[in-house]
């Protein structure tokens, strides 16, 4: 029997199939790395981003689709985590703005235009889009969408038509991107929408109850870090949140300057006539009447912190792992400043590096670990600095460090470095005697002349510039790009500097070494590196950082 129209019922059980068909295989997308090396994040990134926007959807108990479709796209905008997380969260926006307020059901052309437009919001999101990436997949998809609606009713035929479609033009990946075609590989992003449209089309063929496991609320991703807890007093209760809606468009500022002296913690940010609230408050209550000024009361959760800190803590002594809000909420300083620098950085001697050199709060993240939207956000809005320097200090944070500027009340400024190197760099360019505009423009000046070399792993076999990879292997990298394979660290290392004095002819080389490297190891690398390169000052330090044994920066 054909499917002609999709209801809020029926999207809302196939976003959360969607969802789970994506993180049952996110590890063959974060498998599609161009380079073999141990930092592949793709799926594991386009999942969690998925995961807030169910988790999200699951707080509108009416099958309305638009106010599904908006929930779905705010979740997936504070989920967001790296460039394809990004992309994702603008298809969902771009879906759901198409859907007007009185829709009750789409039909097939209704769902091939909210998809287009979808596409079109996530490009524009991109400053330079590249063929070959989760964009053309994308985008191609669209298209067939929409020809296939054009002559057929049945949005399952039509979707399958569609994904098959997708997958030619997945393939054809490689063609368009050289990098992906010397690795063997096609666009981890892309494969990551067609197993996210596969879940959604599973549902819609098998229209049967969800399981309660999977209405159940979807678990944030757990951090292997072990960590001391103790209870503390708090100086706010209840944690409330809720979703407004008006019949035009909110005022944010003034809703947020109207609920700032209620408590702290507090987040105010809207889409349309759509505004979602959170603070921290002894007064829910106030909070609540404050909200009705501005619209209809959607959704309200009020939770009480006290006991969820005791609960808490119970489990957390037992299992022994701590969320990235966690990690990171000893580090948030509330004493004010006219300018505030904030750096995402993983390594206890890094972020010790960071500190020392004037960082205010670092934010754990970098490779396979990129933090959310909403998880930059929150902090960003909690200090009273009226401006703020994000230093992302990895390529695949900086989009979504661009959407928190976007969103932030804040005055944002980031400075798009894509290496711990370029962070420090640009850290070191700060003054504080200096206006904010003065200090971005000097530290955009300072991190762009830093090479960057790592030393990594090699996790499976591949190929590159016609030379064979084994799993094993060492890999030295420049400023992003594999330039050595080796299969001794040291050998790999002075090949490493070489090409980097190449493109660069510096004479101050910063080494960090990685987690498990011992002070012995760093003599003697000190020592070899000032045997061949006697003209070279050399400073090692410890940056205990996950995956790469060293990370390299020539001046």
């Amino acid at each position: 029997m054909p499917l002609e129209f999709i209801d809020g019922d029926l999207f809302r059980k196939a976003l959360i199939f969607a969802s789970k068909n994506l993180s049952e295989n996110r590890k063959i997308v974060d498998s599609l790395n161009v380079y073999p090396v141990p930092d592949g994040d793709t799926g594991t990134n386009m999942s969690l981003t998925v995961e807030q926007a169910v988790e999200e959807m699951k707080k509108i108990t009416e099958n309305n689709i638009k106010k599904l479709a908006d929930a779905a796209a705010w979740g997936a905008l504070m989920g967001a985590r790296g460039n394809s997380g990004v992309i994702l969260s603008q298809l969902f926006r771009g879906f759901a703005s198409s859907i007007s307020v009185d829709k009750k059901r789409l039909k097939a052309k209704d769902f091939a235009f909210s998809f287009q437009k979808g596409v079109e919001e996530a490009y524009k999101a991109i400053l330079k889009p590249v063929e070959g990436t989760i964009l053309t997949v994308a985008r191609e998809m669209a298209q067939k969408l929409q020809e296939e609606s054009s002559k057929n009713k049945d949005i399952i035929a039509i979707l399958e038509a569609t994904i098959e479609h997708g997958k030619k033009i997945l393939e054809k990946t490689p063609e368009m991107l050289k990098v992906l075609k010397e690795a063997g590989v096609v666009d981890a992003g892309g494969k990551g929408l067609i197993f996210l449209a596969e879940g959604f089309l599973l549902a819609l063929k098998q229209p049967r109850e969800i399981p309660e496991d999977l209405l159940s609320t979807v678990k944030k991703e757990e951090l292997d870090k072990k960590i001391q807890l103790k209870e503390t007093e708090l100086a706010f209760l209840y944690c409330t949140e809720l979703i407004i809606e008006g019949e035009n468009q909110i005022p944010i500022d003034r809703l947020r300057s109207a609920l700032i002296e209620l408590g702290d913690s507090l987040i105010v940010t809207g889409m349309n006539n759509v505004a979602k609230v959170h603070i921290h408050t002894n007064h829910p209550g106030k909070v609540l009447e404050e909200a009705l000024k501005y619209g209809e009361l959607k959704t309200v959760k009020i939770d009480n912190m006290k006991l969820q800190h005791q609960e808490y803590i119970a489990e957390r002594e037992q299992n022994l792992i701590s969320d990235l809000n966690n990690d990171i909420k000893n580090d948030i300083k509330n004493d004010f400043k006219e300018i505030l620098i904030i750096a995402v950085a993983s390594g206890d001697g890094i972020k010790e590096i960071f500190k020392t050199l004037g960082a205010d709060i670092i934010i754990e993240g970098g490779q396979t670990m990129n933090p959310s939207t909403e998880s930059i956000l929150s902090i960003i809005e909690n200090q009273s600095s009226p401006n703020v320097i994000l230093l992302p200090n990895n390529k695949n944070i900086i989009l979504t460090a661009e959407q928190v500027k976007k969103i932030s009340e804040k005055n944002v400024y980031v400075i798009p470095t894509k290496s711990i190197p370029q962070g420090i760099s640009a850290l070191m360019a700060y003054n504080p005697d200096l206006d904010v505009l003065s200090n971005v423009e000097n530290m955009n000046k300072a991190y762009s002349n830093v090479v960057t070399g790592e030393i990594t792993f090699a996790v499976r076999d591949s190929k590159w510039n016609g030379h064979e990879i084994k799993e094993g292997n060492i890999l030295g990298m420049v400023d992003g790009e594999l330039k050595v394979i080796g299969n001794e660290c040291r050998d790999v290392l002075l090949k490493l500097i070489e090409t980097m004095k190449g493109k660069k002819d510096g004479n101050l080389l910063t080494i960090y070494s990685g987690a498990g490297i011992n002070e012995e190891e760093t003599k003697e690398i000190k020592k070899l590196i000032e045997n061949n390169y006697p003209d070279m000052e050399v400073e090692i330090y410890e940056g205990g950082q996950n995956l790469y044994y060293y990370i390299l920066s020539l001046e």
